[in-house]
């Protein structure tokens, strides 16, 4: 699994009617769940990545977390993907840009998408960490995909979105070591998604999803998988944690919410009421430690060692903490 196959190719041939005239391989899905590669098609000027789905519930996790029940979240996952780009993508506009689905098909578990290439479109920087006005355009990019889907009540998404969320990761709750975390992890996420206003997360809004114009002023996103309701300062403060240094994260992560905020509001002009956006900001900005916190939970219990838990996430959790004591 991983790499491009006769048989990708022959399905890629069958649901587009183009013969396949050249591939170049982009990654694996992981867990070697299938791969990304971009192709050529005969008759047709412009190249399409192709994400071919073929999930093997015998794989061995890489940190020893395989189970039937995390196998049959994975394949969901790719459903969710699926339902994204035929239903929901057309939703979505320059301002929060995401490659259009050109076809599409499933057999079983199995699964292909074809999408536009992102190169091609001029989304061709890729970074693994971002300074803080490069993160500027990754927050716009979040707060228009938020705008878009205040409020959305769509079933065939995740009830929750973000791969982490407590209710999908209950054996690494019970990895945890004892403590005011772990006790605290099911109040943390029900103050999360006891808001008034929700939206429809990308679910997954690590830097490493998103694709950038060379000047480093647009951004495009991709991996769809785990798209579903919540406030949307939890993609905010994962990509956050993601992107910036832990220096930047201390000094700017105000400044970077305020920006957020700020796109958030000028995109919601047409949607809600003054106050509605006032009443919004001041919840989502109250649940950025609660973001934070609920991360850490997550963290703790699946790699306890990862590098992400840091001084900086053990406070912001600490903060949730004390919010939920008074």
């Amino acid at each position: 699994m991983g790499l491009i196959t006769p048989e990708h190719i022959t399905w890629v041939e069958r649901i587009t009617g183009h013969c396949v005239e050249h591939t170049s391989f982009i990654q694996s899905l992981w867990n070697d769940y299938g791969a990304c590669f971009r192709a050529k098609l005969a008759n047709n000027d412009a190249p399409i990545v192709v994400k071919c789905v073929v999930p093997n519930p015998d794989a061995k996790h890489p940190r020893g977390w395989q189970s039937n029940h995390g196998h049959n979240r994975k394949v969901r996952s790719f459903q969710v993907e699926q339902y994204f780009y035929a239903n929901l993508q057309p939703q979505t506009n320059i301002t929060c840009q995401v490659p259009r689905n050109l076809y599409s098909d499933t057999n079983g578990d199995a699964s292909l998408l074809v999408l536009e290439d992102l190169d091609h479109l001029g989304f061709t920087a890729r970074r693994n960490t971002l300074s803080i006005n490069e993160a500027d355009v990754v927050l716009k990019w979040l707060a228009n995909f938020h705008s878009r889907f205040i409020n959305s009540k769509d079933s065939s998404v995740w009830p929750q979105g973000g791969y982490w969320h407590l209710a999908t990761r209950q054996a690494e709750l019970q990895a945890m070591e004892d403590g005011p975390l772990k006790k605290n992890a099911q109040a943390i996420s029900e103050r999360l998604h006891n808001t008034t206003y929700s939206t429809i997360l990308h679910g997954d809004a690590k830097v490493a999803n998103f694709c950038f114009t060379q000047c480093m002023t647009q951004c495009a996103a991709v991996d769809f998988q785990y798209v579903g309701h919540g406030p949307g300062i939890i993609d905010v403060a994962y990509f956050l944690g993601s992107a910036l240094s832990e220096e930047d994260l201390y000094t700017y992560t105000d400044d970077c919410l305020n920006s957020y905020f700020v796109y958030l509001y000028q995109a919601l002009s047409a949607t809600l009421k003054q106050n509605e956006k006032e009443e919004l900001i001041s919840q989502w900005r109250e649940l950025y430690v609660f973001a934070c916190a609920d991360f850490h939970r997550f963290l703790a219990g699946w790699s306890p060692e990862h590098w992400k838990i840091n001084e900086l996430i053990a406070k912001q959790t600490q903060q949730a903490l004390n919010k939920l004591a008074r």
